[in-house]
């Protein structure tokens, strides 16, 4: 009967530890999937000269400026037109040409 109990308490500690092994690839997977992707300069100048010609830059230095306004979601609804649609990516191609041309 010893025996038998020493067992059981032996498959169940296999089991937890096995469990928590588990738990914590899983996490690791989570964690890296979560990771934001890394995003190269010419993509950063590509999306800052789209928020810059969608008016957006004019905002940043009112103190106390209200991002509620219509004005404001007005502007961010012509960059986010800008940067979800072919604009980002002819902008990004002009950054890269030129970043290249550069050289």
């Amino acid at each position: 009967m010893q025996t038998a109990s020493t067992f059981r308490s032996a498959l169940l500690s296999l089991a937890l530890v096995a469990g928590l092994a588990q738990a914590g690839v899983a996490q690791a997977a989570e964690q890296a999937a979560s990771r934001p992707q890394t995003l190269t300069r010419a993509e950063v100048v590509a999306d800052f000269n789209l928020w810059h010609r969608a008016g957006l830059d004019q905002f940043t230095n009112t103190p106390g400026f209200d991002f509620n306004s219509a004005q404001y979601q007005q502007a961010l609804a012509v960059y986010q037109a800008l940067r979800s649609g072919p604009a980002y990516v002819e902008e990004l191609a002009n950054v890269r040409a030129a970043a290249t041309s550069a050289r």
